[in-house]
């Protein structure tokens, strides 16, 4: 018999919101201005998941050492703000949030993504008013996944114990978070995270496409 859970943690990167053509624009433009090759759309999905500081060690293929490394994070950042708010969710996501609300099953997004680009991000496309809380990491003393702060944080906001909770994302930082504090996790198979790096993972679950989640609640 299926698990059923009162409580669902999304992450938001590759898992609620297709960010991957957002970051190729950027990273391809911040490339550019230091007269280097473009990436493919490829080289970007697999990375994003991993954050702009791995978008940027591979790009660039240098470490955080570089004496580089801080202004083209910055860079990178500049560009994200001009078009961060055109990501779009995968297909399905708003139709399963809906579903939620319906059934009043708590949902909340945790992420390693900056407040900044986070809270923006959900206001425009109105999560802030249905989801029980908006998690990035200065909500934890700027602990990130794989680190459990976040997800703690996140239980605070729920009545229901974290037997009764699960956190969807498509990276191994989400499924080694969501063990680091005791609770489920799915692994979204639909994201960016590639076929032999998720037979490599132990998620409670795999799912592969967001509806799977509706016989979880």
């Amino acid at each position: 018999m299926q698990k059923k859970y009162k409580c669902l943690l999304f992450d938001l990167d590759g898992t609620l919101l297709d960010t991957a053509p957002q970051f190729l624009n950027c990273l391809n433009n911040v490339l550019a201005q230091n007269n280097l090759s473009s990436v493919t759309s490829e080289f970007v999905r697999n990375r994003v998941s991993d954050g702009v500081i791995r978008l940027i060690k591979d790009g660039f293929k240098i470490d955080e050492e570089n004496p580089q490394f801080e202004l083209l994070r910055e860079k990178m950042y500049e560009e994200y703000s001009k078009n961060f708010l055109d990501s779009k969710p995968f297909a399905g996501v708003e139709e399963l949030l809906k579903k939620l609300e319906k059934k009043r099953i708590d949902w909340m997004v945790v992420t390693n993504k900056p407040r900044k680009f986070t809270r923006d991000i959900c206001q425009s496309l109105n999560w802030t008013v249905h989801a029980k809380g908006i998690i990035s990491p200065e909500d934890a003393d700027g602990q990130r996944k794989p680190d459990p702060a976040t997800l703690k944080v996140a239980l605070s906001k729920t009545k229901h114990k974290s037997s009764a909770v699960i956190y969807v994302g498509d990276n191994w930082r989400d499924i080694e978070a969501a063990k680091n504090c005791n609770i489920d996790s799915a692994l979204a198979l639909y994201g960016y995270i590639d076929k032999k790096d998720a037979s490599l993972l132990k998620p409670t679950s795999k799912i592969n496409q967001i509806e799977d989640l509706i016989k979880y609640i």
